[in-house]
């Protein structure tokens, strides 16, 4: 596990690197239960929103 998305509603989602990396040596991440949560990414940042309660939180890129 890498990372984990905790929703309010308690949803708790685990993020793996999938063991394939890109040019720059970085991993991807695979969702462990991609019905739970859904990323949406854009321009801007990403979106993470909850599939249980819908709630949706912004991470802004830099």
């Amino acid at each position: 596990m890498i990372l984990t998305f905790t929703c309010q509603c308690s949803n708790e989602v685990q993020l793996y690197a999938a063991g394939d990396r890109d040019e720059h040596g970085r991993y991807w991440l695979d969702v462990e239960d991609d019905d739970r949560l859904t990323i949406i990414n854009g321009e801007g940042g990403s979106v993470f929103r909850c599939e249980f309660c819908k709630q949706s939180y912004r991470l802004l890129a830099t």
